[in-house]
């Protein structure tokens, strides 16, 4: 994502639900409606699709597709359609009828439908073959209730146009779109989750030529998708929503500031900024500082019980307030969470430049959880009974990509202290040695003889790592007894001493 889509991000998460961030034509949309963005778990909701819906329009490329006409209709004029399709043209009819004469202008007409808070997906009301082709990322294929009504509300209407006398020129070759087939064009689901069927919506609405899609669509590209259509919307020429949060003053101490009136619109104008406008021209490291300072100023006992960052793959991770704040306070150690999040993210990255360079995996990185269960420190008559399996979960291959542990050529296992303090152990398969990296002092005891400190770390490795390894790749070098391995201790580690 780019810096404008975390600025966009970040301005819903900080305006009120009432605040108007998205005004498009005559679509607002207001905070608590782009909230869905925020949330992989979230429908879209109807005003975010039709504020996407107007920027597609505006783009020329897309009302125009291989020389075909294409009419974009929202869902609010696609619940009104369905509705007259179950009980009959309403009060509003003449009105439905002028915009279903302006369909006769188009020869594909793309139409959002909604099963009830249940399902997204598209209808194509194609001209040139009469016939009406169904994009659903789900492939419900037996569930089209709603299609036949809308396509009903959508003939009653065609049947009234008809009758008139002063029928516009176009080109369909049959009105009677209530006889035309139905045609399902995908045939195997491509939405993996149960909230994104929104977002692949209008993917095809954008994407649809009449006959294919001129891209291809995969989950991943939506759940990014979710995330940068925040910065789309309101970063959009023509949103012309005016963002102008209470908590942002450009004019010294808000403590100073009084409660504005109503007659001070003017003075407010020049007073505040859109939180946007502000973050856009901050530095990324001035935003982080920002951001650090502020955590570390809460000492609300509420406020640091709250979960602020949340991660769930390959395990759930939640950190509180009170934990990232022992990050940023030199004073007080890490808390293992933070660190195994940390330690996720370099596993990620790892496999992200993988994908963009289409190499192999050379590193494999385990979190503290191998080093805890191992019980360390423990005499052995009193340890927990070991599970094998639970074991070798801490040190199988990350989610995302398919690599082999076994191929790896560096492992690399963080070791939590008593005082909570980390060392690492870098395990190289290729020339069998073990790599010791120790940020603590030297205690003068092992003066003459550092590695005499690491012996008992070493060989607890050695017992679990085989046990663990004979699970996941069982007759690799890795289940070999890596204390005979040469052992060195690298020098010119930062030294931490807390």
């Amino acid at each position: 994502m780019t810096d404008l889509d975390y600025c966009a991000l970040i301005t819903i998460e900080t305006s009120l639900e009432s605040d108007i961030l998205v005004k498009i034509d005559d679509i607002f949309v207001t905070q608590s409606q782009l909230s869905c963005l925020l949330d992989p778990k979230k429908f879209l909701n109807d005003d975010v699709i039709s504020a996407y819906i107007c920027c597609i329009k505006y783009q020329t490329h897309l009302q125009s597709r291989n020389d075909v006409k294409f009419y974009l209709e929202n869902p609010f004029i696609s619940v009104i359609l369905k509705r007259d399709g179950k009980f009959g043209v309403g009060q509003d009819g003449n009105h439905m009828t002028k915009i279903v004469r302006n369909y006769l202008k188009h020869e594909m007409i793309l139409i959002p439908i909604n099963i009830k808070e249940t399902h997204w997906y598209l209808a194509i009301i194609n001209t040139q073959k009469c016939e009406i082709q169904v994009l659903d990322s789900l492939c419900w294929d037996s569930n089209r209730g709603d299609l036949a009504d809308t396509l009903q509300g959508l003939q009653f209407h065609l049947d009234i146009i008809g009758r008139q006398q002063n029928l516009i020129s176009h080109n369909w070759k049959d009105l009677q779109v209530i006889s035309w087939i139905i045609t399902e064009q995908l045939q195997e689901p491509i939405q993996k989750d149960g909230s994104s069927c929104g977002l692949f919506m209008l993917k095809f609405m954008e994407y649809w030529t009449g006959d294919s899609l001129s891209h291809p669509i995969t989950q991943e590209d939506i759940n990014c998708f979710r995330y940068k259509l925040a910065g789309i919307l309101l970063c959009w020429k023509r949103n012309t929503a005016q963002t102008t949060p209470k908590n942002i003053s450009l004019l010294g101490n808000s403590d100073d500031q009084k409660e504005p009136k109503a007659t001070d619109s003017l003075l407010e104008e020049t007073k505040y900024q859109s939180l946007m406008s502000i973050l856009s021209k901050i530095s990324e490291n001035e935003l982080i500082g920002g951001l650090c300072d502020y955590i570390k100023s809460i000492n609300c006992l509420e406020t640091l019980e709250e979960v602020w960052v949340r991660n769930s793959k390959p395990y759930s991770i939640s950190l509180t307030v009170r934990k990232l704040q022992e990050i940023l306070k030199e004073d007080l150690p890490m808390d293992c969470d933070c660190l195994n999040l940390v330690i996720r993210k370099f596993m990620f990255d790892e496999i992200q430049m993988m994908k963009k360079t289409k190499g192999t995996i050379s590193k494999h990185y385990l979190d503290t959880r191998f080093w805890m269960i191992t019980d360390y420190g423990r005499h052995p008559n009193f340890r927990k009974k070991l599970d094998v399996d639970q074991l070798a979960e801490t040190v199988c291959s990350w989610p995302g990509v398919n690599y082999s542990v076994s191929r790896c050529k560096l492992i690399l296992i963080p070791i939590v202290q008593f005082n909570k303090t980390f060392i690492l152990f870098i395990l190289n398969q290729d020339t069998r040695t073990v790599y010791i990296l120790d940020p603590t002092p030297l205690d003068p005891v092992y003066k003459y003889n550092p590695n005499a400190r690491y012996v008992k770390k070493l060989l607890c490795i050695a017992e679990f790592l085989p046990k663990a390894m004979s699970k996941v790749c069982p007759g690799s070098r890795w289940s070999e007894d890596v204390f005979l391995w040469c052992q060195i201790i690298l020098s010119d580690v930062p030294i931490e001493n807390r």
